[in-house]
């Protein structure tokens, strides 16, 4: 049986019109700055449960003596000949009690990092830290509240699926990536940072709502602070739509926020340890650790019996006295003046601490008060 070939030189050409090139070029543009890619990421969908597919997963990993830093960008390739991508934006508001206007979507199982970055009010200092990068290329500048497909033709709306479209795989893939990451990334001492790029190959445009009168303006880039529900959570970021003509500049940022990613993380690991001053969270995750480390040499020193042997260990800070206080369910006074005089126990648990929590100072054993 005969088939009729299309014409072998008109195949780039209508390969060209396909989205598929603009994603291969991206890919491109991401490597030639030092990134790794990875094309046809996919994940479940959380309504329907059917497989989707991300377009592109962008990344560097960057080292240093204590911890890997992942910067990740979860991208979205669309060619669009027959619209003008429009989003109709007004003022910021100044300050937002319902919403965190500068999300932060990280993942780690290092401790203490986790810990401390749970339980601390780090992400103005994170903001802080990326300086003019942050301010121009990643912060919601505007806060867009609706956007429109304007035929390029007729200069008439048409509708808004594939924008949406566009944010609702991002904020899905997002959340896919940081459920698997537990299982994937376990015990692999690394920090996660995600990131959500929108590549469009058609005109954007910023329609200014915020002074009466709308005035258009085309751009090249611009930052929509979305919300979503995703498996009945409301889920917020930063999404970045990007004329395909302009993504050099944004990866070069990109990249920049790569190396605030890593030194920032690398001051959070020394915070993570000094916190055991500060963060009573942070010290019940070390007493854990050091409960498995002390305790049978405690109740060695002290010769217990099974009824009076120490079973519990706590964690305190006096800061009038700068003095760690190891709380144990000592039963007498005698028994801890016997545990604060025994030079090899105190030794002992001056390594421990040293050991796994960094800390070098004074410390006492006391009475672990329930109250």
């Amino acid at each position: 049986m005969s088939r009729v070939v299309a014409a072998l030189d008109k195949i780039p050409g209508a390969l060209e019109k396909t989205g598929f090139i603009l994603e291969h070029e991206i890919a491109e543009a991401f490597k030639k700055r030092g990134w790794s890619t990875i094309n046809g990421r996919y994940y479940a969908d959380d309504v329907d449960g059917r497989a989707r597919e991300l377009d592109l997963v962008a990344y560097r990993t960057d080292k240093s003596a204590d911890i890997e830093v992942v910067t990740g960008v979860l991208v979205s390739c669309k060619k669009d000949a027959e619209h003008t991508w429009a989003f109709l934006s007004k003022e910021k508001p100044r300050s937002d009690p319902n919403f965190d206007w500068d999300p932060v979507h990280y993942w780690t199982d290092v401790e203490p990092l986790k810990t401390y970055l749970a339980n601390e009010n780090w992400k103005s200092d994170y903001v802080t830290a990326g300086g003019s990068t942050y301010d121009e290329d990643i912060r919601a500048a505007r806060d867009i509240f609706a956007f429109q497909l304007i035929s390029s033709q007729t200069v008439s709306p048409k509708n808004d699926k594939p924008i949406f479209d566009s944010i609702s795989s991002l904020l899905k893939a997002l959340d896919h990536e940081m459920e698997v990451l537990p299982s994937r990334a376990k015990k692999r001492k690394r920090v996660y940072f995600f990131s959500l790029l929108s590549v469009v190959d058609a005109p954007l445009v910023d329609v200014d709502y915020s002074k009466g009168a709308a005035i258009a303006r085309e751009v090249k880039k611009l930052t929509h602070f979305a919300r979503y529900m995703v498996k009945k959570r409301d889920l917020s970021a930063l999404i970045h739509f990007v004329r395909s003509d302009a993504t050099d500049d944004f990866i070069r940022s990109m990249s920049d926020l790569a190396q605030v990613n890593l030194q920032f993380m690398e001051a959070r690991v020394d915070a993570s340890y000094r916190a055991i001053r500060t963060n009573p969270a942070v010290r019940g995750y070390f007493a854990e650790r050091l409960k498995h480390r002390l305790v049978w040499r405690m109740n060695s020193a002290l010769r217990t019996t099974p009824a009076t042997k120490v079973e519990e260990l706590t964690l305190s800070y006096r800061v009038e006295d700068d003095l760690l206080v190891v709380g144990v369910d000592v039963f007498d006074d005698d028994q801890l003046k016997r545990m604060n005089s025994d030079a090899e126990l105190v030794d002992y648990t001056e390594k421990a601490l040293f050991e796994i929590a960094r800390y070098k100072g004074k410390f006492v054993f006391e009475l672990d008060v329930p109250f």
